[in-house]
């Protein structure tokens, strides 16, 4: 172990280099080769955390609340008025179950548990189809598209809120708000209040008409103490859900389109959906960098000196790809449940089940209707310290000979 404090010692990696690095794995490897399963990083520029990069290390900080508490009152760290990690580590006054432990989580997650479980799926797989048919249609006669700003970021946006009963207008206008929230662009403490507002302002018109959707079944759930409750948990649930459903449908996308052993150019043998959903969840598992748990007290995590009030950030895409429980056959991905991109313990992912729906109907809605073909190779990725895809996933097809819809765009 060493003797310094890394955390304090300078030249420390941001999580948002990693995120964006050309080859990320290469550079996760490489952090680990230095300073073991436990790294020191910058969350942001001069905002010092620990990024855990061991399966087993991640695991430990997932399951154990009593030590790595998700509460960020103990967060040692006072963040510069400017910073754009407010809104993700550090708000005011939530009252959710992404920021409580103990018996306050369990309170505030009985009633998503409850939700996600009854949700019937096949008026869920036709809201979905419905939305994927008609972001297909703005396009589609046009021949050509970039999947991420007009499918990929619109489809899991408008379905997840849908399923909450919000209109098309207000999904977008909410996920405007969520991109700003992530680090995608703009102000995110504006954006999480102008958030908040559209959510609470549909709680009270779902309270005065209640109808079949997920807002109405919290509003029933006697778990919540009031709307206020009810609106951050929506909020929570709504950006969690769109931050991972678009990477995992990027992800998916791409590998469908790049990959010889999807595409079958190469060796003619084309596996299935399922099997490219499968494998993007462990080498681009949907939040690469999945924020923050905080220190209660002095402790050691694989090498490193951890002190209360650290920040610790749990490193999803690393975890997935330790060697310890990730072998190097390239089928073993298929049927292996050890990956970590829904979360282990208190804080697991509540809708596994319907997400997985979501993203296998857009990605097969758009592969069975389209002809698609990637128009540039080169990449970009959209800048976030948590999450990696593509900024841009250009495709051109054959045109359908149908009327389009005004296109519908971030």
């Amino acid at each position: 172990m060493s003797d310094r404090e890394p955390q304090r010692s300078g030249g420390r990696v941001a999580l948002a280099d990693l995120t964006g690095a050309e080859d990320m794995a290469v550079v996760l490897r490489k952090l680990q080769d230095e300073w073991g399963p436990v790294a020191p990083v910058d969350l942001e520029p001069g905002v010092p955390g620990w990024l855990v990069l061991g399966h087993a290390e991640v695991m430990a900080v997932m399951r154990t609340e009593s030590v790595f508490a998700r509460d960020p009152r103990h967060w040692r760290e006072q963040l510069p008025p400017e910073s754009n990690l407010h809104a993700i580590l550090s708000p005011t006054g939530r009252r959710n179950l992404y920021f409580a432990d103990g018996a306050e989580h369990r309170r505030l997650r009985l009633p998503v548990d409850e939700a996600f479980s009854s949700m019937d799926e096949v008026r869920t797989a036709a809201l979905v189809r419905g939305v994927c048919d008609g972001l297909i249609d703005s396009f589609a006669a046009r021949g050509s598209a970039d999947l991420i700003g007009e499918y990929a970021a619109a489809v899991s946006f408008l379905a997840v809120s849908g399923m909450f009963g919000f209109d098309e207008e207000q999904g977008f206008a909410l996920l405007r708000c969520a991109m700003g929230i992530f680090g995608h662009g703009g102000d995110p403490v504006a954006a999480l209040e102008t958030m908040d507002r559209i959510v609470l302002d549909h709680v009270a018109a779902t309270r005065a008409q209640p109808g079949q959707n997920l807002t109405a079944r919290f509003i029933e759930h006697p778990a919540f103490e009031d709307d206020i409750e009810i609106g951050h948990t929506m909020v929570v649930a709504i950006c969690a859900a769109n931050e991972m459903l678009i990477t995992w449908i990027a992800a998916t996308l791409r590998r469908m389109l790049t990959d010889p052993r999807y595409t079958g150019r190469v060796t003619g043998v084309r596996r299935g959906l399922d099997d490219a959903m499968d494998e993007t969840l462990w080498r681009e598992p949907p939040v690469a960098n999945l924020p923050a748990r905080y220190a209660v007290m002095d402790c050691t995590l694989g090498e490193a000196r951890i002190k209360a009030g650290d920040a610790i950030v749990m490193g999803v895409a690393a975890a997935n790809n330790d060697p310890r429980v990730r072998a190097a056959d390239e089928l073993f991905e298929t049927g292996n449940q050890s990956h970590l991109s829904f979360g282990v313990g208190p804080h697991a992912c509540p809708a596994k089940r319907p997400g997985r729906l979501l993203v296998k109907i857009a990605v097969e809605s758009l592969m069975k209707r389209l002809d698609l073909r990637l128009t540039d190779s080169e990449v970009t990725w959209a800048p976030s310290p948590w999450s990696r895809y593509p900024a841009t996933l250009p495709v051109a097809f054959t045109p359908e000979r149908t009327a389009a819809r005004t296109p519908a765009r971030v």
